[in-house]
């Protein structure tokens, strides 16, 4: 029978090999195994690769470096693919991945820019105009679709749209990474209303759900990945809502088995200092049951968490 630790060894073997023979010719990822590379999967990938090195993952590494490096546009952001012209909310990874991956000047340069990009978009919050008629009395005030501050302006999935969770936490945690290369003091008022925008749409009982907390006067329930992620942008803002949303991830991740899932639970508890309880043994026997995630962000996520690199989303340190 074999040991903990050669099943939890060949395990991430098993993650790197399927990551790495993933890779598309152009030198980038896609979402799953033969599909156009995307800015988001290659990001990842170069990440989860850099948290298991060797000489063979070295290779890997710099070919979705060139490939991020040379698909930034000149506004300084990154699109989805290039299919897909445009630069998008995708420029987040790029930039945590670049400031992440061996230094050099020009992978610096371009989360620079990627950064500054980032800073310069907004999600929708309510009209100027609206909010001045409603102050005057001249429309009526009718029940809210959604129950939200919509002064508190994140980022949006698509340039000019409404600010959701999930990239809005991408965007904090790549200018939390980058802030002391920015000058002055750049992304910080970026920073904090975003910070404040996620404070302010946590789930009644904790956690995050992907855009609002309540529509049409119901709760929304919260997911374990956005909670998690949105946790780990927030670790050093500890608040009521960051303890109310740990207690609730713990909890949804009970009766979760999904890889993705638990793999960003586990870096926001160790990134917190607490327990993960069983998620890394709950996690291995998912792979050795039905293989690696073919879904190439789960695939990283899951090599990222086992190798035990939270330290790679964690802004306070070089890492």
């Amino acid at each position: 029978m074999r040991s903990d630790a050669a099943a939890e060894q060949e395990t991430l073997e098993q993650l790197v090999a399927s990551l790495r023979g993933s890779v598309n010719r152009d030198g980038g990822w896609g979402s799953s195994a033969r599909r156009q590379s995307t800015t988001e999967a290659t990001a990842l990938a170069a990440l989860a690769l850099r948290s298991a090195p060797s000489e063979q993952t070295h290779s890997d590494i710099e070919s979705a470096s060139d490939w991020l490096l040379s698909r930034q546009l000149r506004d300084g952001g990154w699109p989805l693919s290039d299919a897909v012209p445009g630069s998008c909310w995708m420029t987040s990874l790029a930039v945590i991945s670049l400031a992440r991956l061996p230094r050099s000047d020009h992978a610096q340069r371009a989360a620079i820019r990627g950064g500054l990009w980032l800073v310069r978009q907004r999600g929708l919050g309510t009209h100027w105009l609206l909010k001045v008629m409603y102050r005057l009395n001249l429309v009526p005030r009718t029940k809210p679709v959604v129950e939200l501050d919509r002064d508190l302006i994140g980022w949006p999935w698509t340039a000019g749209s409404f600010s959701w969770v999930e990239p809005t936490a991408y965007a904090i945690i790549a200018l939390k990474l980058m802030r002391s290369q920015f000058p002055r003091r750049t992304p910080e008022d970026r920073i904090n209303m975003a910070e404040a925008m996620l404070l302010d749409r946590a789930c009644p009982g904790g956690g995050w759900n992907y855009g609002n907390s309540r529509v049409l006067g119901e709760d929304l329930w919260p997911y374990p990945d956005t909670t998690a992620l949105t946790l780990i942008a927030l670790r050093d803002r500890p608040t009521g809502e960051t303890a109310e949303g740990l207690q609730a991830l713990r909890g949804m991740l009970e009766a979760n088995d999904s890889p993705l899932a638990l793999s960003l639970g586990m870096l926001a508890f160790d990134m917190y200092g607490r327990d993960a309880g069983n998620l890394r043994e709950r996690l291995i026997e998912s792979i050795v049951e039905m293989g690696p995630p073919g879904d190439a962000r789960a695939l990283a996520f899951t090599l990222i968490a086992l190798s035990g690199r939270s330290d790679l989303f964690r802004f306070d340190t070089d890492g």
